[in-house]
């Protein structure tokens, strides 16, 4: 599963990058010239599991990031950038919340509401000229008699209530469709459909932050967009001390955590992502996996094999095994119990699979 950061100029981008991946932007592999990375999901179920099991190794769960080109409002984009943009599973998008005169803003001023509409605007006339593109191809192949079944006038009047949608500046994201629905317009990658998550980088002062840009947050997660506020600029500072003097100025700020590992976990769930666990004294794994994958499907990441030969999954929930305290307390406890092929994975299960090749 692949993330794309996008944004305005000077909104941070790099700088989110960098925190996720832990890698310089320009110091990063590139893919069409475009810098890439993995970001680990900051889990701290895994950490106490960690202290549990004593293990040679510990494996967080793990994600792809493009960092993608600045987008200029009312620029004309490649089709290249458009290809990478709706390739992506999910967006990033950093919108710039910092007061910096040094640093000049495309529009002049600092407006973090006005900003973030710009992006949804722009990508749905991406979509709307996608949808026109659509439905100008369905009606010449319409003319030339190549339908053979009724899909091609079902997709029509799909497309017609997207473009609809879409002329009344509303994300597709909010056009309730059925899975049928779904899967006709898949391979369109409409990008205003694609989960969205919105990191506001503010400022030094984040209490001063979070009380001004309360109402734009709440607007955005009214219409089902994740946001996270943060500033870039305190988490580069973070991540260039030495690990006890960064213990030490986040007590002082008053921070548990860096809002680093806040935010892998967040884009992570952005993602459709939920994590089970692998645990022993060899190795204590996060495992990514689609939210609603059943047991099968999630032994398919550790390897097809399992996938193939599955039988049973024994599973624990996490919270149940760190309360025991141990294996042998929660078996005690009968907190285990062997599932089938259609159990549904849960966010947080530790399971161990048994399977015959």
């Amino acid at each position: 599963m692949e993330l794309g950061i996008v944004g305005l100029p000077q909104a941070g981008k790099k700088t989110v990058f960098e925190l996720l991946t832990g890698v310089a932007a320009d110091k990063a592999p590139t893919r069409k010239g475009l810098a890439i990375g993995t970001a680990a999901v900051r889990d701290p179920r895994i950490d106490t599991l960690s202290g549990m099991y004593n293990p040679k190794r510990t494996k967080y769960a793990e994600f792809q990031i493009v960092l993608l080109p600045d987008m200029v409002p009312g620029a004309e984009r490649s089709s290249d950038w458009l290809e990478t943009v709706r390739r992506v599973d999910a967006l990033v998008e950093v919108v710039r919340a910092f007061p910096a005169p040094h640093v000049p803003h495309l529009k002049g001023t600092v407006d973090p509401a006005r900003d973030a509409q710009i992006l949804s605007t722009e990508f749905g006339f991406a979509d709307f000229a996608m949808v026109e593109t659509r439905l100008e191809r369905l009606a010449k192949e319409s003319i030339k008699g190549k339908a053979v079944n009724d899909l091609p006038e079902r997709e029509k009047e799909l497309l017609e209530r997207c473009r609809t949608h879409l002329e009344a500046e509303k994300p597709l994201s909010r056009l309730e469709m059925t899975a049928e629905e779904e899967k006709l317009i898949r391979s369109l990658q409409f990008l205003t459909r694609k989960p969205t998550l919105v990191v506001l980088n503010a400022g030094e002062d984040l209490a001063a932050a979070k009380a001004e840009f309360a109402a734009v947050q709440g607007r955005l997660e009214a219409e089902g967009i994740s946001v996270a506020l943060l500033s870039a600029a305190i988490e580069r500072e973070l991540a260039e001390l030495p690990a006890e003097e960064r213990q030490a100025f986040m007590a002082d700020l008053g921070i548990a955590e860096p809002a680093s590992h806040r935010l892998s976990r967040a884009a992570y769930e952005s993602l459709g992502l939920i994590s089970f666990f692998t645990v022993g004294p060899d190795e204590v794994r996060a495992w990514p996996v689609r939210r609603g994958a059943k047991a099968p499907e999630a032994a398919g990441k550790i390897h097809t094999d399992i996938e193939r030969g599955f039988i049973r999954a024994e599973t624990v929930a996490g919270a149940d095994l760190l309360r025991a305290g141990s294996e042998r307390q929660a078996k005690a406890d009968n907190l285990y119990a062997l599932n089938g092929k259609d159990y549904v994975v849960r966010d947080g299960d530790v399971i161990e699979f048994r399977f015959n090749v």
